[in-house]
Order: structure tokens, then sequence, then C-alpha cells
């Protein structure tokens, strides 16, 4: 099993949670959790969605997870995690092995979310919490291929470039 998070510009793919499935849903009054194999655990607030199939934010079948009874939830995310994305906007999305997948998206900000592994946060609505326990891979998007150098430097802000110039070197 892969035990690296990649990491794209606008994104990072959870390996270590690949083939994990959800033994227990614990419901709670504000939020309910995902219990995984060991070591892993997702709490998430009730405005998370779901979704058979679509990763369309409008589909038509993309409802909140209080839309369905709990015990038909319990059904749909109980197959193994194939899909595991955290968009660096704050979102979410698991893919799951039947075609269920679940979002917390970037458009409703006050939806909670955090994903642990034993009890050390790795991942909240800010982000990748700083750990070790899972090491942080960078890939180009463009080759695949780990990038191993520091990336370049932006550009300085107050870099005074005429734009209107007719020489290169100025």
């Amino acid at each position: 099993m892969n035990q690296e998070i990649t990491e794209y510009e606008d994104r990072w793919l959870l390996r270590p949670l690949r083939h994990s499935q959800v033994t227990h849903i614990v419901w709670g009054s504000d939020n309910f959790e995902l219990l995984l194999d060991p070591p892993f655990r997702i709490v998430a607030g009730y405005s998370a969605e779901l979704s058979p199939r679509s990763l369309s934010r409008d589909d038509p079948n993309r409802h909140v997870v209080t839309h369905w009874p709990t015990t038909e939830v319990e059904r749909n995310l109980s197959a193994p995690i194939v899909a595991a994305v955290f968009f660096k906007v704050g979102s979410l999305r698991l893919g799951f092995r039947n075609g269920w997948n679940m979002f917390v998206s970037d458009r409703h900000p006050d939806i909670s979310f955090a994903i642990y592994s034993d009890d050390t946060l790795l991942f909240d609505r800010s982000g990748i919490v700083d750990q070790t326990k899972y090491p942080v891979v960078q890939v180009d998007p463009w080759t695949g291929n780990r990038i191993t150098a520091p990336p370049w430097p932006p550009k300085p802000a107050d870099l005074d470039i005429d734009y209107d110039s007719d020489d290169i070197n100025s």
C-alpha cells in the first residue's frame, strides 16, 4: 500500500486512504464520523453530499447526507475507498468502489470536515496539517514525475517591467 500523499498544484491525493473501508458510522448531533479500517477517521457535517456515480456539482442525484435514511447511507459507504482527493480550496471528494461519491464542497464553507490518522489530524478545511507519518510528494502535472528540486520562486511583486518597451532587455 502506498503511504505517500501526492501533492499537485491544486490538490492532494491521500493514497494511504485507498482501499480503506468504512467499518462503522457514528451519527452525532452536528456531524457524523466514518470509522475506517485502522487508523483512519473522517468527521463531516450533515451538509456533506453524496452522489451515485456522478462528480458533477449540478447532478440531480447529488444530495446532502440527510436526504437518505442512515441505513442506506451506511450501505452506500460500505465499499472500499478508491479515491481520496483533498482540494486546496478546502473541499473533499471520496470515491467508493461501488460508484458512490462523498463531497464536502467549497461552495459551502460552513460544512466542517476533518481527517484523522489514529488521533492525529491530517486534513481539515484549511488543508493539510503538518505531520510526518505520511510523506508528501510533489508531482509534475505534465509528466507525472516526482519533483525533486525546489519550485521556481514566484515573480517578485515589485519587479519593474516596462511592458510597452520594444527593448527585450529592459
